[in-house]
């Protein structure tokens, strides 16, 4: 991959790229369709540092007409700016002079301005048309809002405008070019007239057929071929002629009309303006154009490169899990053959990192989380000491936790450090470093709680813990959530299930939320929080047996009454019971919103508090709803001299 050191306007090297990207340039801060350019090829950039090719390439001092005393350096703005030429609020980077205060945004610097003086233009307004910035006045203080005459949008953001003084009137620099008609470069036999939505004939379609978006009040029509297109497109025309290599060994041309066609690269339909290649009979999406040839996905853990056929086959999409069509373009792992992906699947936003990693060698080996001392004793790269592994089934005190999870050990193997009270399950202790999930594109590394004692928030499950955590600089997710795998397969469901970011009813608990696990067969749904229940669990105060978890059991007339709490359990309800002794209780009074915090001093929304076992024979009562607490685990807060203690995290924020 060529790379271009553009190190004016970006901090990382910039990629050139063919592909066409709607969305705002980090350079002029021109927002719509990108036709190529460079962007950002780092971890974290991705599509927020999309360059226009001459933003990319701007030099880092110029000579500028509109200022032939001194050059002008390049710099990226840290407060708002006015351009000292069109008088706009400066775009994100610009030029200045070091002597005057003279400053200009990325656009005019780099642009033509339109023509000072458009004398006479019948087509727009019957008197001459005086170029002016966004800061120019006409009239009375209210001119500089007032609407464009020809379109009636507002005036008051346009870089440049034309007035005319005699008639205190505002046009806006485009209008005067393209109202009442103009020609287009998809369409140069005939010119198109400017029309609003309204005035439109029946028979104009209502979306565009560049871009297919629908028309926003107005548009530009061909009343004699019935072409339509929008303002956007209007103004931003998709280049006629494509050359791009890693896409197409020809030159790729614009067919812009209605047309249905399926995308050689991407194996979708699509019904207007393709890119041809007239030799191959090849067809494309322009969004196709310039696809990556080798990515990461947050669905696997290898990479995946693009092949412009599978060949036949039986293929499903381990994103959208619908069938691929092996004759069309799609990505593929070397080292997993049934893993396929759908071009448009994995090219998404919430599946690819935004990296493209072709000619850049792929890390063989993940660095291990601990290093191995000897076959009973490692070392952990989160803990000082070192780890001796027990995997005689010893059953230790509910209150030994492990340390990445916060949950009890139970019956599993662990690690135990002989110098302190660290222990870990061994499934934690093979966690990896780093981790890719469904949940967010860009890759989360293992990592403890920024303090010791501060509790941190899990963005799928929403729940306060402490101990590990999987982190990057938007996301957080708990150990437990970033395990599960997909598809997912649930003992209170036949189907597997799969992460889907929609709202839904939680089967489990019945409340409505967003980012659950979801079937794709039926309509069933479990939030994070109850999909990830502990299947066993102990609680010696209630029973000496594990608690084992129940997805209800409709066969049973009546009510059970809950061992914790003294009232009354539903038992088509989700519940705890031991299988020996028939003891059952709420879930809600077996796992707290304390219960993944470790016990002992903590930092909740920063306020400091004390995590303590109610373990007491005379429950205390929350300071906040005045019922006793009866949870395992509840919050004790000394203010002032005052204790006050709270049996959840609700009534703890309230306060």
């Amino acid at each position: 991959m060529e790379k271009q050191e553009v190190s004016s306007v970006h901090n990382h090297p910039l990629l050139p790229f063919t592909r066409f990207f709607f969305g705002s340039c980090e350079g002029c801060g021109f927002y719509g369709n990108i036709y190529g350019g460079y962007r950002c090829n780092e971890l974290g950039c991705g599509d927020d540092a999309v360059f226009h090719k001459e933003c990319g390439e701007a030099l880092p001092e110029i000579n500028h007409p509109s200022h032939l005393d001194h050059p002008l350096k390049l710099f990226r703005h840290d407060v708002e700016y006015s351009c000292s030429l069109c008088g706009g609020w400066g775009s994100p980077f610009g030029y200045s002079c070091s002597i005057c205060d003279f400053k200009l945004d990325m656009v005019c610097a780099t642009q033509s301005s339109p023509l000072a003086i458009l004398a006479k233009p019948s087509s727009a307004h019957e008197h001459p048309l005086e170029l002016c910035h966004s800061s120019k006045i006409v009239g009375d203080d209210d001119m500089s809002k007032r609407d464009c005459k020809l379109c009636d949008h507002p005036c008051d953001h346009s870089r440049y405008k034309y007035m005319c003084v005699q008639c205190k009137l505002h046009i806006h620099v485009e209008c005067a070019i393209f109202i009442p008609e103009a020609y287009h470069t998809s369409h140069p036999k005939h010119s198109l007239k400017f029309l609003k939505s309204k005035a439109a004939p029946t028979y104009a379609d209502t979306e565009c057929i560049i871009c297919g978006g629908s028309f926003c009040e107005q548009l530009h029509h061909c009343d004699i071929c019935n072409f339509n297109i929008c303002r956007m497109c209007m103004r931003d025309p998709p280049p006629l002629v494509v050359v791009t290599p890693t896409t197409h060994e020809h030159q790729l041309h614009l067919f812009p009309r209605h047309l249905e066609f399926t995308c050689n690269a991407c194996g979708t339909k699509g019904d207007r303006s393709p890119y041809f290649c007239f030799q191959c009979n090849f067809v494309i999406h322009g969004g196709c154009i310039d696809l990556p040839r080798v990515i990461n996905i947050n669905r696997h853990d290898h990479r995946i490169s693009y092949t412009p056929r599978l060949g036949h086959g039986e293929w499903k999409c381990k994103v959208c899990r619908k069938k691929v069509d092996g004759f069309y373009g799609a990505y593929s792992c070397s080292k997993c053959p049934t893993f396929v992906v759908h071009a448009r699947c994995a090219t998404r936003e919430d599946v690819w990192d935004m990296v493209e990693w072709e000619g850049i060698p792929e890390e063989e080996e993940e660095i291990a989380p601990y290093e191995v001392i000897d076959d009973k004793t490692i070392k952990h790269f989160l803990h000082d000491h070192n780890l001796h592994i027990n995997k005689d089934g010893e059953i230790l005190q509910e209150s030994q936790l492990c340390k990445a999870c916060e949950f009890q050990i139970c019956s599993e193997s662990f690690y135990k450090c002989e110098s302190c009270c660290f222990l870990l399950h061994t499934k934690c202790a093979n966690l990896p470093r780093k981790k890719r999930h469904v949940c967010d594109n860009l890759p989360l590394m293992l990592q403890r709680t920024s303090t010791v004692d501060e509790a941190s928030y899990c963005e799928l499950c929403h729940q306060r813990f402490t101990g590990f955590r999987y982190a990057n600089h938007h996301m957080c997710v708990d150990v437990r959530c970033i395990s599960f795998p997909e598809p997912f397969v649930h003992g209170s469901h036949p189907h597997p299930l799969y992460y889907g970011k929609h709202f839904e009813v939680c089967n489990g608990c019945e409340w409505r939320k967003t980012g659950n696990l979801v079937c794709d067969e039926c309509d069933f749904s479990l939030c994070f929080k109850c999909g990830l229940l502990p299947k066993k669990v102990m609680r010696q105060r209630y029973d000496d047996h594990p608690l084992s978890l129940s997805y209800g059991e409709n066969s049973v007339d009546g009510e059970y009454w809950c061992e914790a709490c003294e009232t009354t359990l539903d038992p088509e309800k989700w519940f705890y019971t031991c299988n020996d002794c028939g003891v059952v209780l709420h879930i809600s009074c077996i796992l707290g919103d304390f219960t993944y915090i470790e016990p002992g001093p903590c930092l909740l929304e920063g306020r400091r508090a004390e995590v303590i076992p109610n373990t007491s024979v005379l429950k205390a009562f929350c300071t906040r709803c005045s019922k006793r607490c009866t949870l395992p685990s509840i919050l004790k807060v000394s203010k002032y001299g005052v204790v006050e203690y709270f049996c959840s995290y609700s009534c703890f924020m309230i306060v």
